[in-house]
């Protein structure tokens, strides 16, 4: 088990460190798209500058004296049917000039703002970009929005200074939408090793509670046998050391202890043998329409008789209630429900009985079972560690049995407790 930890605690930390790797790659990778984003919203602002300035030109606002007149720059790159060249043509080659250092010597002022930001809207649709807010701005103005906007320079011209400053809202979405094929098999594989971290865990845990239920049943398996075996040892050994022919009536005394407590021990192995799965699977029930009231009447005498301690059973059954069950295993459940309530209980108890034409319950006063330790109880060789071990006889058995022959009878079973104050068990028919 400890090299299994060790090994499985190793894994973890090797995968995990891989999963952290990953992240960062995928974080730089986003940072990457980013950019490469940005750059087509570097070259949706140039067309939109480029545009709204061939706007102004045709419209005849504000040309320089000394700036070639739009005609003759429409004449230079016409096209070859003679028609006129198209605002598209004309962005572009005018660009190509500015970029290539052509001075046109033109006073350009202010932008008209709202045309421009329309335009760059537009060219940012073009390209499936659909920011919230989308402005140009010169340097000198900021965006009235917070400075959490992504914001890159733009140059009409070679110059090392930014002459616009472009400002979009936040597009994580975009990025991401382009890492898809990225993101999706990595939270695939996030998902399938978180499933399996916590299935190793929980196995690591139900083999750690198997560990100790194994090691509780040997521990508790040789403190019952050590009793019928020390006393049978007792006996045998007295009539070997003081064995007299004579007394016929001592004699008998100590073969009929031997006997007992060998009848013990044959009942301890057969009740190991019966708690076989197999066993179950195969037993065969012989059902019977059953009054309910005599078999538990019945069996609370008897516990009453063996305990050690004052038993107060209260049982709350109408007299004709019946149900379709194997008297014999049915008896058999009760009494194990009603000797557990005895045997964790102090020094008195009480126990009440109540039964309708849909289920059965036995509750009590006793000490109670921890919520961690209530889906376990019903597991074969389990048992509630409370301090001193044997401070109660047993090896597990009993509610393991009453789970098994109240499922081969199609019931169920299930259990309420609060530590301190009592639990009851319901069985459902």
């Amino acid at each position: 088990m400890k090299r299994l930890k060790i090994i499985m605690t190793l894994s973890l930390a090797v995968a995990a460190a891989a999963v952290i790797a990953a992240t960062c790659s995928l974080f730089r990778l986003y940072l990457n798209e980013r950019d490469t984003m940005m750059e087509t919203v570097r070259e949706c602002a140039g067309n939109a500058v480029m545009l709204e300035m061939i706007g102004r030109m045709q419209s005849g606002e504000d040309a320089g004296e000394s700036f070639i007149r739009l005609n003759a720059f429409t004449e230079m790159v016409q096209q070859k049917d003679g028609r006129p060249a198209n605002a598209d043509t004309l962005r572009i080659t005018l660009a190509g000039l500015l970029r290539f250092g052509l001075e046109f010597q033109y006073n350009r002022p202010n932008p008209d703002q709202a045309e421009l930001d329309s335009i760059f809207r537009a060219e940012l649709g073009r390209h499936g970009l659909k920011p919230g807010f989308a402005s140009i701005l010169q340097p000198q103005s900021e965006p009235e929005n917070d400075s959490r906007l992504w914001c890159v320079a733009y140059n009409l011209t070679p110059e090392p200074s930014p002459e616009y400053m472009v400002y979009v809202s936040p597009m994580p979405g975009n990025v991401l939408a382009g890492m898809w094929g990225i993101i999706l098999p990595f939270i695939c594989l996030i998902l399938i090793f978180s499933f399996l971290t916590l299935y190793l865990s929980r196995t690591v845990s139900r083999l750690k509670t198997l560990e100790q239920m194994k090691d509780d049943f040997t521990h508790n398996m040789t403190h019952e046998l050590k009793t019928p075996v020390a006393v049978a040892y007792s006996a045998a050994d007295s009539m070997l050391r003081y064995y007299d022919q004579s007394d016929e009536k001592r004699n008998r005394q100590f073969l009929n202890i031997i006997i007992q407590r060998l009848g013990v021990l044959s009942g301890m192995i057969e009740n190991i043998l019966s708690m076989s799965t197999e066993r179950f699977r195969t037993m065969k029930l012989k059902t019977a329409r059953t009054a309910i009231k005599p078999v538990v009447a019945e069996v609370a005498e008897m516990i009453r008789l063996k305990a050690d301690k004052p038993v107060n059973v209260t049982i709350d059954i109408p007299d004709n209630l019946a149900v379709v069950t194997d008297p014999l295993h049915f008896g058999n459940v009760v009494s194990n429900l009603l000797d557990n309530a005895v045997k964790y209980s102090g020094e008195s108890v009480d126990i009440t009985v109540r039964a309708d034409g849909g289920s059965i319950s036995v509750a009590d006063n006793g000490i109670g079972i921890a919520g961690d330790n209530l889906p376990y109880i019903f597991d074969k060789f389990y048992r509630v560690s409370s301090g001193d071990r044997y401070e109660t006889t047993g090896y597990g058995l009993g509610l393991f049995y009453v789970r098994q022959i109240v499922e081969l009878q199609g019931w169920s079973i299930g259990v309420t407790s609060v530590p301190g104050k009592g639990t009851e068990f319901t069985i459902k028919f």
